[in-house]
């Protein structure tokens, strides 16, 4: 008599887990469209200057409070990525919930920076086509705010999971993928904040 024994497939062992290693080089492809972006602004504006085609304004100061708000979901996602460590699901959830909405909150103050600048006469695409001082402020953030509504996705994923059980001190890989990339895009927009304030 033939007795067949299932036996398990064993676990491939990584130096990096796949979907940490597409983070990081999603990372390095989005740092790369920022820097050609802060590079072409740092080229355009002086020679624009000299012809008297750059307008110089102030940031709308909703930008600085979704700098503010970026750094406290940075805290709220460490907290979160903590309580999942330690096996401390309940702690883990309300962090991941307060995270997401701190997501949309920046969304909205985004949004409203923008209206804050249309008000002021400050257009996506000038009257003026030399004139794209207004347009790069608006690139920048828009891109960004890609960015974060693609962190907003990926946050809902893992609060999903989160409630299903499925993360915990075990299961960790997409709670570190999320803990990543949130922090990388809440210094990426507090880096480019600071960078649009100083040489605008």
């Amino acid at each position: 008599m033939n007795t067949k024994i299932a036996s398990k497939k064993p676990k491939e062992n990584y130096r990096i887990e796949p979907m940490r290693f597409n983070l990081v080089l999603m990372i390095i492809a989005s740092c790369m469209l920022f820097a050609a972006f802060v590079s072409a602004y740092i080229v355009h504006m002086p020679d624009a200057a000299a012809k008297n085609t750059w307008t110089e304004f102030d940031l709308p100061v909703q930008f600085m409070y979704s700098a503010i708000v970026a750094l406290i979901s940075s805290v709220t996602i460490y907290l979160a990525y903590r309580s999942a460590k330690s096996d401390e699901l309940m702690l883990n959830r309300v962090y991941l919930s307060a995270t997401w909405l701190l997501g949309i909150v920046f969304c909205v103050l985004q949004y409203m920076g923008w209206l804050n600048m249309i008000s002021r006469g400050l257009m996506p695409v000038n009257a003026d086509p030399e004139d794209i001082s207004a347009s790069y402020v608006y690139a920048i953030s828009l891109i960004h705010l890609l960015h974060v509504l693609g962190g907003i996705i990926l946050l809902t994923v893992t609060l999903t999971k989160a409630f299903r059980y499925q993360v915990h001190k075990k299961e960790l890989t997409l709670m570190k993928v999320t803990h990543t990339y949130w922090h990388f895009l809440g210094l990426l927009w507090i880096y480019l904040y600071l960078f649009l304030y100083f040489a605008g």
